[in-house]
Parts: structure tokens; sequence; C-alpha cells
């Protein structure tokens, strides 16, 4: 391409962090196209990849501040300079603070969207404020603490085959094909050397139909499914007994547990037959190795989400598939590099201060992880603070502390690329929060105007990965993949007025008394989690590829670490199937299912609603703007099997609406027998082109099937208060 230059960099659209050629004419991102000799991703690049510079360029991105000048969220705006907002946001958020206490003020962060996503917690911290809320509990959270109180670290399950020793590959509600291409790649080398597939499923997928054995459960019948199988490899005797005898405690409680799940009970539950739960049950438990692959579909579940967790735990566990090659290896934070809390700064809030987290007199794992947080840095070198990362506040109790002051009332909140109005469950109840007159301060930091940024007092713009470097030990700063790093300067300098998490949080955090805590740029405070490891940002980022094993330690530490006073990060030190620190916080140590209370209503609602199945073209909330998501997608729709269309009389491409015991939304119909007769899958979704219309901004309360999932209490997950969307009780009227 004439006139260009080329310069490698790492996709940051979503969680896959791919490695990207961009080609740049006059300084402006005019080309992405895959890195071949990337040595993780080999070349791939998807739709978001390839359509990322029309997103950063597109002209709907709010590009300078801008405070409200009318009623929220009458789209009536000034622009103001980022002095003049910082300024005003800061001294309001320290007045609130002064008023009301640090825990008034709150912050929400979105799933991923660059490195220095999450870095709002430091500045939280610092505040002395314990309410940032995060995606934690709907977003691997749950099967990461699943796995944390079972063996003391994770998650594991997003590990890959080993072409020619794995022998069984599982994939449980996980779509690689859609969210994970580079792995889906490295699992056809995998089953073209012999590797086994069993796919758990409600939709016929395209790893379904490649599948040895599919199991098409129910929505929301995960854990029950899950107890069988363990029932099965137990009563068959074909559990590893050298290692459970061995390694882990509660195997007598467990087996007792599993035998109130006979499989014509999981059948009924699950939909599934009872041949085919059995023959699961041995594929998973052969000679060779398996590898238990979940998705985030299994953490939105709602009361099951944590139980699902340990479910897949156990199995790993007792089938001899934990720290095994070929199976699931325990790979535990990095050694050197600092990772996880050490970014956010938790020793400088009060334990009584964090003892006011939203949620946190409820649930567990807000509140009380300091015994599990000792336990596992007595395994792991040392380190404390690895729950950090799934220890957020809680977001439905943040709606309720806004709209009714209990626990105590929230009056500020800052969100940063979330959009709960178009993503959060029983979004109707986030939308009337964030309206509320008990809401004093609301600032959004986004790359667009959506149903949430329309409704903010300051509006500011967000830098996009492309104007951020790039810095992952594993996850952006989420370190469960042992010595890893790798990083990469930003493709392009930030453009008009738009920065990134960190330099708002720096520039807010020099305001409010933080200045000895935050470094001049992004990659000063990289070097800052660098220089333990005898590293720094610009070494890391000149290197192609990632850096791992001895490379990202310290020269000293080049030999492997000496034995850790426990062999698991557990309460224990044991693989706990029964779980002590469940006990601890009053909940069933043992795994098990159980309906969420939504069904109490299942009468008046005889089908079974699923929601926001994976798609390559899209991430979430984001990408609806781009060509290639609008092209596939131009109106939402609800899927039904043909059975259920002709029963009801419904055609193709006719708008019916869906409703829950929450709410209802009207979606287009699309017939496929990719679902049971009695599932119906709805999409996520916002109209971009409707706007901020002030009775219904992007179309959202017509078409997101989020109004229609649940935050009720009695549906949360009692140990994360994960919430409901995946699972309830519905219906469809014309």
């Amino acid at each position: 391409m004439s006139g260009t230059i080329q310069k490698r960099t790492i996709c940051f659209t979503c969680s896959q962090q791919c490695g990207h050629i961009a080609y740049l004419k006059e300084g402006e991102v005019v080309r992405l196209q895959g890195d071949r000799d990337h040595p993780r991703t080999g070349g791939f690049i998807c739709p978001k990849g390839a359509q990322a510079p029309q997103l950063h360029y597109s002209p709907d991105r709010i590009h300078r501040p801008l405070k409200r000048i009318g009623a929220r969220g009458s789209g009536e705006w000034k622009p103001i300079s980022w002095d003049q907002a910082l300024d005003e946001i800061a001294a309001k958020l320290m007045q609130l603070a002064a008023d009301h206490g640090p825990e008034s003020i709150a912050h929400s962060c979105g799933t991923t969207r660059g490195s220095d996503a999450g870095i709002g917690k430091r500045f939280m911290n610092l505040l002395g404020s314990p309410n940032m809320v995060a995606q934690d509990k709907i977003c691997v959270g749950p099967t990461a603490m699943g796995e944390y109180l079972t063996y003391g670290f994770g998650p594991t399950h997003a590990s890959s085959p080993v072409p020619g020793v794995t022998e069984t590959l599982v994939l449980w509600g996980r779509r690689p094909t859609q969210s994970a291409r580079p792995a889906w790649r490295v699992m056809e080398k995998a089953f073209a050397e012999g590797t086994r597939l069993v796919v758990i499923d409600p939709a016929r997928t395209d790893e379904a139909a490649r599948a040895d054995l599919w199991l098409q459960s129910r929505p929301g019948t995960d854990a029950a499914l899950g107890m069988g199988l363990l029932r099965e490899i137990i009563a068959s005797g074909r559990y590893d007994a050298d290692f459970v005898a061995r390694e882990t405690i509660g195997f007598e409680a467990l087996q007792a547990r599993a035998a109130e799940y006979p499989l014509d009970r999981v059948s009924a539950i699950t939909g599934v037959p009872e041949a085919d739960i059995r023959t699961a049950a041995h594929m998973m438990s052969g000679d060779g190795p398996t590898v238990f692959g979940c998705g985030n579909g299994l953490c939105q579940s709602g009361v099951t989400a944590v139980q699902q967790g340990r479910i897949m735990a156990c199995l790993i566990a007792i089938t001899g598939n934990l720290n095994r090659p070929g199976g699931h290896m325990l790979k535990g934070p990095p050694r050197d590099i600092l990772a996880n809390a050490d970014w956010m700064a938790p020793e400088t809030i009060s334990r009584e201060q964090r003892a006011k987290a939203l949620g946190a007199d409820r649930f567990g794992s807000i509140g009380g992880y300091d015994r599990l947080d000792e336990a596992m840095a007595e395994a792991w070198y040392g380190k404390r603070g690895i729950p950090e990362w799934i220890s957020s506040a809680h977001e439905p109790t943040l709606w309720q502390a806004i709209l009714s002051g209990r626990p105590y009332p929230v009056k500020a909140l800052v969100i940063q690329t979330h959009n709960p109005v178009g993503g959060s469950a029983n979004s109707g109840e986030a939308r009337t929060a964030l309206l509320s007159d008990n809401l004093e301060l609301l600032v959004v930091h986004d790359l667009f105007l959506n149903a949430t940024s329309c409704l903010a007092d300051y509006l500011l713009p967000a830098a996009h990965w492309l104007e951020k470097p790039y810095f992952s030990v594993g996850g952006g700063f989420m370190g469960w993949s042992g010595d890893y790093v790798e990083a990469n300067a930003a493709t392009i300098p930030p453009e008009h007025e738009h920065r990134s998490d960190y330099y708002l949080f720096r520039d807010l955090g020099r305001r409010c008394g933080q200045e000895d805590w935050w470094p001049e740029s992004a990659e000063a405070f990289y070097d800052r989690m660098l220089e333990p490891a005898g590293l720094t940002f610009d070494a890391v980022a000149e290197h192609f590829g990632p850096l791992t094993g001895a490379a990202a330690r310290h020269p000293d530490n080049s030999a492997p670490p000496p034995p850790s006073r426990r062999a698991y990060g557990t309460l224990s030190g044991k693989v706990e199937l029964r779980s002590t620190m469940m006990e601890e916080w009053g909940q069933d140590p043992l795994p098990h299912f159980r309906w969420s209370s939504v069904f109490d209503h299942a009468p008046d609602y005889p089908l079974i609603l699923t929601t926001g199945g994976r798609q390559l073209e899209g991430f979430h909330q984001s990408s609806q703007q781009t060509l290639a998501f609008r092209r596939k997608n131009p109106h939402p729709f609800v899927t039904l099997h043909p059975d259920l269309a002709s029963k009801l009389g419904i055609e193709a491409e006719q708008w019916v609406t869906i409703e829950t015991p929450i709410g209802s939304v009207r979606q287009m119909v699309r017939i496929e027998e990719r679902f049971a007769p009695d599932v119906v899958h709805a999409d996520r979704w916002w109209y971009p082109e409707r706007g901020p219309m002030p009775a219904d901004p992007f179309g959202v309360a017509e078409t997101s099937i989020n109004m229609c999932t649940s935050n009720a209490d009695a549906d949360l997950d009692p140990v994360m208060g994960s919430w409901l969307m995946r699972g309830l009780p519905c219906r469809i009227r014309v």
C-alpha cells in the first residue's frame, strides 16, 4: 500500500488480544490485518478487529468533554475543557465524601476495553471508597471463585487441549468459534490428532455440529447436569482414587451429595437423555487427560453461578486432571511482576471501610475473603490480593443504594465504558436509578453516546484501544497465566481530546490528594509493575510476542521456586471437595443445584429464555455500530424452533413480544432448529441510529432483552451476588 507504514499492535477489542499489523497513512490507521508471525494468534483477525479503525474513526465518537445544561437525559450539553470538567468533578467528589463519607461515591466499569481497565479501583481505594463495581459477577468470576474455593487458584477453564496428549475436550456453554478463534485453531489441531469433543450447550452451535457427543441441556440447569456427571463418575468408580485419597478432603461428603442426583432425576431437569449423560461421564473420565472449558453463560445463571464453578472444579479434581499435562495446570500469578491487587493499592483503605462495600453484608466473596487471601498467599510466593479482581461491590445493591438509601446513600457515580441501561439485569431499574435526584453526580467516560452516557452530568471522551499502550500479564492486570507479560506501544497517540482510563484517574486523583500515587504516564506505571522482575515497559514492548517463564522473572529468580507452605491455596491446604470457606460464609459447603425463584411463576411462562449468545462480529455491548455487525444483525432477533413458531402461528421476520416476570420487549423472529422447541433465545440490543430519544434512548426499553432479566435478591448467587441473565421462564405474545 503506497505511502503507508506498518506497525505491530495488539488488539483489545475483546479479551483475546490478537496480534495485528496496523497500516498507517499520514498518521491515520487505514487497515488492520492479522500478524502471521505473532506466536500466539498466528495471523487471525476477526470482523471486530478488522473494523476497529471504522469504530475508532466513527463520526459518532465523543471528542471533547461535555457538561449537561438541561434536565438529565435531555440531550442539552455544553462543551467544556478537561481542566474545568476535572476541577468541578473533583470538587463535588470531595464535598460528597466530606458530607456523606467516601462510601457515598461509587465507580462502575464494564468488560475490559484496554490494558488500563480496572485502574479506577486504585483511585477508589485511595479515596477511601470500597465501591468499585465491575462485571466480575457475570464474567469469569463465578468460575474462578469455584476454583479458588476448591484448589486455591484459577481460572483454568480457558485451558487449551494439547494436540496428541489431551484425550477429551469438554466445551460447556463455550463457543470458541465465535469468542476465541485462535484457541479454536489449537482445538482443531487436537481433534486431528485424536482428541474427542463433548459439547454441552442449549444451542446447536458449530462446536456441537463438530462434537463426538452433544448434550443439549435446558438453559439454567447446568448445575444439575454437573451433579449427575459427578454421580456417574463416582458411582462407576471412574474417579482417580489415588489423587482423591492423597490430595483432597471431603470426598465422602461429595459422594453422598452426588448420590442425590440419580440420572433419571437429572434427565428430567435438564432434558438430556440418561444414556448421553452416562456416555459423557465416561468420556470425561478416560485414561487420558481431559480439559473442561466453560463459557461465561454459566456465570450468568443466578443462584447456581458459583455452584457451577465448584462443580467444574470438582470434576477436574476427581478425574485427576489438575496439574496434569494435557489437562488443567495451575500456573499461579506472576512470581515477580506485580499484578492483581498490586495495581489497586488495597492497603490504603481500612478494613472498616472495606466492610462497607455494597453487598459485603450479604455476599462472602465481597466482604470476607481475607482468610482465603491468606491461604492463597501461602501457596503462591506470598502474593496477597489474588481474589481482589473478583471482589468488586455489588451492582444491583448499587441501584438500591441510590434509589432507597439502603444500606446507605450513594450520591456520586463514575461509569467507564459500561452501559448498564443496556447491559445490566433488570436494566429498567438501572435507568431509574441513574435518573434519580438522589444521585447528585453522574460522570460517564465512554467512546459514544449510548443509553447510559446520554444521562450523564459530565460526559468525558474516552480513548479507543488504538490510542492506548498495551500491557498484559495474561488478562490485562489479572495475572492468572503464571510468569507472562506482553507489551506494545500505542498504535497512534490519543486524538482530539480522548483520554484513557489511566489519565482520567491520574488527573482526578491528583486533584483529590493522591499526587504521590500516580506516575506521570501509563508506561511509567507499568514500569513500576515490572520493576521487581528487572524489566521495563520499553524492554518488553521491544520484544516481539510475550515473555514467559524465566524471561518474565528477575534474573535472581531464574530457578524454580522453593516448595510452598501449602500445596493448594485453600484453608486446609488440600483440594476441598467440601469447602471450608463456604462453610465459614454460612453457605452449603457442597455443590448442588436449585431453581431460581423466578420459576415460581413458571405456570404462566411455559418457555425457557436464554440470552446474548456470543457472535464473532460483536462483543457484549460494543460493535453494534460496525458494518459487519449490522449486516448480520439489522434488527434484534429472537430465535424460535419451527415447532414452536408453528404452534404459535408465527412466521419468520415477524415482530413478537417476549415476556418474563420482570418485563417485556419486542424483537424480530428468526426460525431455526438450533434450540429445543421449549427454548427461546433473544439478543441483547440497542439501535445506534435512534439516538438519545428522551423516552427510550437508543431503543433499549423496546428491544433489549435485559429489560427482562432478573436482579431480584432471591435470584442472586449467595456467594458473589451474580445476577440472572440465562435460564428464565418466558412466553411469546404475537
